[in-house]
Formats: structure tokens, C-alpha cells, sequence
């Protein structure tokens, strides 16, 4: 009989549990879209004349369509197009694909819907908010307009590569 068996399981569980959000960014994919949804924002800052630290990116899904809308605080600003949107997500040229901008809003609405079963809520009452903080991205989730949990943007974002 081996004494240490038992603490090998639990170490092994705790591993385990430690590990299952772990992810590793090989690529920069994370730092891409850092850059570009600051890069976006700041554009948008600039252009309206609004502190970027004002500008909330809000996204939902309505009728099985991904809708996303700019906010100055909790004030709409305008809507975003699909077209729009991805360039908060890919490089420019990529962006610029319609096959680009179609899995951008495919991944968008995959997310939503593994969010919505994860934590057992409407798919259309998902909320995701991507905000500038400190020039740190800072992503949300909310069930319609109730807070729910911060989210790392590399658990969203895992869906655009």
C-alpha cells in the first residue's frame, strides 16, 4: 500500500482545477485584439469627441441576430454594425472580409449561447459590455442589465481564432 497515493489524487484534483482556465496565448492573439479594440476605441474617442473611458461596447443577441450598440456611460451613442464590430476584434485587412465579419458574428453568438447554458439564463438576456479602463480592457457579462461576472477577454475572444 502506497501512503501516498491518496495526496497524489488530491494534488491531482487540485492541478486539474487550477489548470481548466489556463490557456496559452502562442500566437499574441490576446495582445492583437488588446491593441485593436484600444486602437477602435480611441478612434471612436477621438472622432465624437467622447473620453474613451466613457465608451462602452454593448452586445446581444435579438431574434438570433448579434446586435451591438455604442454607449457614452449608459447613453446609446449608435448602433454598430457587424462590418463595424469586427474591427474591435481583427487587424484591418482581416476585417475587411465579408467570410471575416460573418465568423466574427458566428463566434459572438457561439459565446453567447455557451454563456447562457453555462450559467443557466436566456441566451437573448446576455449582456457583454468591453470597456477601456486605466487603457486595460476590461469585458462584462450581465443578464440583461444585472452584473454577473467579469470575464478574461481571452475567454471570449477563444472563439474568433
Amino acid at each position: 500500500m502506497n501512503p501516498f497515493k491518496k495526496n497524489d489524487a488530491s494534488l491531482s484534483k487540485k492541478l486539474k482545477g487550477a489548470l481548466t482556465d489556463l490557456t496559452v496565448d502562442i500566437f499574441g492573439y490576446e495582445n492583437m485584439v488588446t491593441k485593436n479594440i484600444t486602437n477602435r476605441t480611441n478612434y471612436i474617442s477621438h472622432r465624437l469627441q467622447i473620453p474613451k473611458d466613457r465608451l462602452y461596447i454593448r452586445i446581444f443577441q435579438k431574434d438570433h441576430i448579434i446586435r451591438s450598440f455604442l454607449y457614452n456611460q449608459s447613453k446609446p451613442v449608435s448602433a454598430i454594425p457587424t462590418e463595424e464590430l469586427t474591427y474591435f476584434f481583427m487587424e484591418e485587412q482581416l476585417a475587411q472580409l465579408d467570410n471575416v465579419q460573418n465568423k466574427v458574428a458566428f463566434s459572438i453568438k457561439q459565446y453567447l449561447k455557451e454563456f447562457a447554458e453555462a450559467n443557466r439564463i436566456d441566451e437573448e438576456s446576455v449582456r457583454i459590455w468591453i470597456h477601456l479602463k486605466d487603457d486595460k480592457v476590461q469585458v462584462r457579462a450581465f443578464q440583461n442589465e444585472e452584473f454577473i461576472k467579469q470575464i478574461p477577454l481571452n475567454s471570449l475572444i477563444k472563439y474568433f481564432k
